[in-house]
């Protein structure tokens, strides 16, 4: 049984060179560039929506990919030697792996599955999606059994295909197909994972593992791209640093059926590694502007997030937790004179400008890429909305100093 599919779409634009690919020593540039403005901005970290420390998203499928991630699940059934992957070797990571189990475990043809993440369509994206959201996670590591060698391919390209090649269950396709309707058919998503780090890494490691990346080809067209697109679709869903549930990458690594249950633990640990570190850098080098509260009545919460905004750097808005395809208007002022109005507060009295915009069906509202320079000059912001919840009809955002910097 083939865990690869062969069929053809039509392509996107791809990554084909290592250096367009993220990599840790892009994210350290963006940190040494940063790092000057940083403490002058008077910013502060992003934050994180989920209670504790953020977490990271490991899936598997057909072993010995379900065996590498074992140890991470929370499920005492699963994982009766219990839950390692809290604060998980120290790094300020809570890691989960959420997969199916098989009979017999080392099993060839192994079809489906049963449990969590079945290999099947419809099993598949039923499970993932409220996984994901529980955890809202910073990262995202899908796994599936790639060929029958040693190897450790990471993929690059994920489409959202208008034909999958069919499962083994009724029905045999994804419902709906392709099963992202808020995208072009075929359209690609692509890792955002240090993929080439991880390789050599792995490679480094002596384990007797293949490691590469596949820079042109695809997923397979079967399960395996299946999940992997549904990892880098929430990644895309999530991917700006503005937004309270952050996820900064997502990718799919096909493991060779013949890499043993005990590399492939030792070579999936080599990968959260690689992958914590790029995060942990790409974390350090952004920063969010000054939150000055004064939020409420309603549940907005107003971010601004990404590079100090110096000459040349730039930072994504957004508005989370509103109304869903509700209406409001941001609003800036240079001058910081809180006014009670219509049941709230505004901050930036007078208003010297403002735009409207409408929340998306998650309540959410993203102003992309804000350019910096022009300073030193601060200018406050908060957004105000209609929400026929609030006694007065109106809810208001926390409020924001952005610090524009020379």
């Amino acid at each position: 049984m083939a865990q690869r599919g062969d069929v053809e779409v039509r392509r996107a634009s791809q990554l084909d060179y290592p250096e367009q690919a993220p990599s840790v020593d892009q994210a350290l540039d963006r940190l040494d560039r940063n790092q000057p403005w940083i403490h002058a901005a008077d910013a502060h970290a992003p934050r994180f929506s989920s209670s504790g420390r953020p977490a990271i998203l490991l899936t598997g499928y057909w072993p010995p990919t379900n065996e590498g991630v074992r140890k991470f699940s929370p499920d005492p059934v699963q994982n009766p030697g219990g839950w390692q992957g809290s604060n998980w070797e120290n790094r300020g990571y809570d890691v989960y792996s959420y997969f199916p189990e098989f009979n017999p475990p080392d099993c060839a043809n192994c079809g489906k599955g049963h449990g969590d993440l079945e290999v099947d369509y419809q099993d598949t994206s039923l499970d993932f999606w409220p996984i994901a959201w529980n955890i809202r996670p910073i990262a995202v590591i899908t796994f599936s059994r790639g060929s029958w060698d040693n190897s450790w391919e990471v993929e690059i390209n994920q489409y959202n295909r208008t034909y999958w090649i069919p499962d083994y269950l009724d029905p045999r396709r994804p419902t709906p197909e392709p099963p992202d309707d808020t995208r072009a058919d075929d359209a690609l998503i692509e890792s955002s994972l240090p993929v080439q780090d991880i390789v050599d890494a792995v490679n480094q490691a002596g384990l007797g593992i293949n490691g590469y990346v596949n820079w042109t080809g695809d997923g397979g067209g079967f399960l395996s791209e299946f999940i992997a697109y549904h990892g880098v679709w929430y990644r895309e869903n999530h991917a700006s640093p503005a937004d309270p549930d952050w996820c900064v990458a997502a990718g799919h690594v096909h493991v060779g059926h013949g890499v043993s249950w005990p590399k492939t633990i030792l070579a999936v640990d080599i990968t959260l590694r690689t992958v914590a570190d790029y995060v942990d850098t790409v974390v350090a080098a952004t920063v969010c502007q000054t939150d000055l509260g004064f939020g409420g009545p309603g549940a907005a919460l107003l971010t601004v997030c990404g590079d100090p905004l110096a000459s040349g750097g730039n930072a994504d808005l957004m508005v989370s937790y509103g109304p869903p395809e509700g209406v409001g208007v941001l609003l800036a002022g240079t001058s910081f004179q809180p006014t009670p109005w219509h049941g709230g507060t505004v901050v930036p009295v007078p208003v010297w400008n403002y735009r409207s915009f409408r929340f998306d069906p998650n309540g959410r509202w993203l102003w992309p890429q804000i350019g910096g320079g022009l300073g030193p000059i601060s200018v406050y912001t908060q957004a105000v909305y209609r929400d026929a919840s609030q006694p007065q009809g109106y809810g208001f955002s926390n409020a924001i100093r952005v610090d524009f910097l020379p």
